[in-house]
C-alpha cells in the first residue's frame, strides 16, 4: 500500500510509537511511504516525530528523505491502494495512528478452500503472470501475503465472519473459491453463492473462479510433466487436449467421466468419441493439483494465458488492488 502520514499526527507525541510501527512495515518492504506528492519537506522534517526522537528520529528522517524522491514510489507498478494516517479520519481510507498500525501490520490474507492444492495453483499462477506481485509475496522476511484455508467452501462463510469480527480494525482479506459449475450457463454451487453474498455484504474482495475448479486452468505442458513415463496417463492427456475449450473448462479433472456414460452427464460432453471417453474415465485423481509444482523451469505463460481466458488476470488484479 501507499501510506501517507499527516503532519499533524507526526507532531502528536502520543502517536509516535504507532507511527514507528507503521514505518517498520515500510522498512520490511511491505508498503511504500508516499510523501512526494503531498508533504512539505521542511515542515515534516521539523515534526516532533523526527526532531525529538534522537537516533530513532534520525532513522525516520533518512527513510523520509529516500521516500521523498519521486522515483522511490511514483513508478512502482505494484502498490496502488492508498491509506492516510491522520488525527481526523473522514473515510474508510483514513485511519487514526493506532488503527493504522494494526491495519498495515496485517499480512494480506487470502482465504481458499485448500491451502495446499489451491495454494499451489495460486502461487504458480502469480509467479508466471505477475513477477512484481510474486517478488513482493516471496520476501525473505515474514511474508506480506499469506494463504489460509478451512477445508471446503461450505466452511468459508463462517471463516469470513470470524476474521471480520476478530480484529478491531478492518481485516485485510481476499476470498477465492471454485465455482463447481458443470457447464458455462450453470449456476455457481450453493456454497459459492453463499460465500459471494457474505463477501459482498461485508465489502470483502471475492473471486469465484469462472471455470469449474482450479485444476481446470492447468496447461497441458504441466499435465504432461506430472507423469511423463506413464503412457496410459499421457494418452489421457492427449484425449483431454482434444476436448473443446468449454469442455476443458468444466470437465471434472479429479474424477473424470463416470464409468457409466449414459448417466445424467450434461449435453456439453455429447459427441466426445468413445475412445476418449474411456481414456478420461476416472481421471486425473485427487492429486492432480501437484501438476502446478512441475516443470518449474519451463515458461508456461503463453499457454497459461490461453487457458485463463482472462479469469486469472482478473484474480491477480483483485489481489494487486489490496497490496
Amino acid at each position: 500500500m501507499l501510506i501517507e502520514i499527516d503532519t499533524s499526527v507526526a507532531n502528536d507525541p502520543d502517536a509516535h510509537s504507532w507511527l514507528d510501527r507503521v514505518i517498520y512495515t515500510v522498512m520490511d518492504g511491505w508498503h511504500i511511504w508516499n510523501t512526494a506528492d503531498h508533504v512539505d519537506s521542511s515542515e515534516f522534517e521539523a515534526t516532533t516525530w523526527i526532531r525529538d526522537r534522537g537516533t530513532q528520529g534520525d532513522k525516520i528522517l533518512e527513510l523520509f528523505k529516500k521516500s521523498n524522491k519521486s522515483e522511490a514510489w511514483k513508478f512502482d507498478r505494484l502498490h496502488t491502494k492508498r491509506i492516510c494516517v491522520t488525527t481526523s479520519p473522514s473515510d474508510d481510507s483514513e485511519f487514526e495512528p493506532e488503527d493504522a498500525a494494526q491495519f498495515v501490520m496485517q499480512p494480506l490474507c487470502i482465504l481458499m478452500e485448500n491451502e495446499f492444492s489451491d495454494g499451489s495453483f495460486l502461487k504458480r499462477t502469480v509467479r508466471e503472470l505477475d513477477k512484481s506481485l510474486s517478488d513482493h509475496w516471496n520476501q525473505d522476511r515474514r511474508q506480506p501475503i499469506e494463504i489460509d484455508s478451512v477445508g471446503g467452501v461450505t466452511q468459508m462463510p463462517r471463516a469470513v465472519k470470524q476474521k471480520i469480527t476478530q480484529n478491531s480494525v478492518r481485516t485485510r482479506l481476499i476470498v477465492i473459491a471454485d465455482s463447481d459449475k458443470k457447464y458455462p450457463s450453470d449456476q455457481e454451487s450453493k456454497g459459492a453463492r453463499k460465500l459471494r453474498n457474505i463477501c459482498e455484504e461485508n465489502n470483502i474482495p471475492c473471486w469465484i473462479l469462472a471455470k469449474r475448479a482450479a485444476e481446470n486452468y492447468l496447461p497441458s505442458i504441466l499435465l504432461k510433466a506430472w507423469k511423463p513415463n506413464d503412457q496410459e496417463y499421457i494418452r489421457a492427456v492427449y484425449a483431454w487436449e482434444r476436448l473443446c475449450d468449454d469442455q476443458k473448462n468444466f470437465f471434472d479433472m479429479k474424477r473424470g467421466f463416470p464409468g457409466n456414460d449414459d448417466d445424467d452427464q450434461n449435453p456439453l460432453f455429447e459427441g466426445v468419441p468413445e475412445e476418449d471417453y474411456i481414456l478420461l474415465t476416472n481421471r486425473f485423481g485427487g492429486k492432480v493439483y501437484k501438476c502446478w509444482e512441475y516443470a518449474t523451469d519451463v515458461n508456461i505463460e503463453s499457454e497459461l494465458r490461453a487457458r485463463s481466458q482472462g479469469d486469472l488476470e482478473y484474480g491477480i488484479n483483485l489481489i494487486r488492488e489490496e497490496v
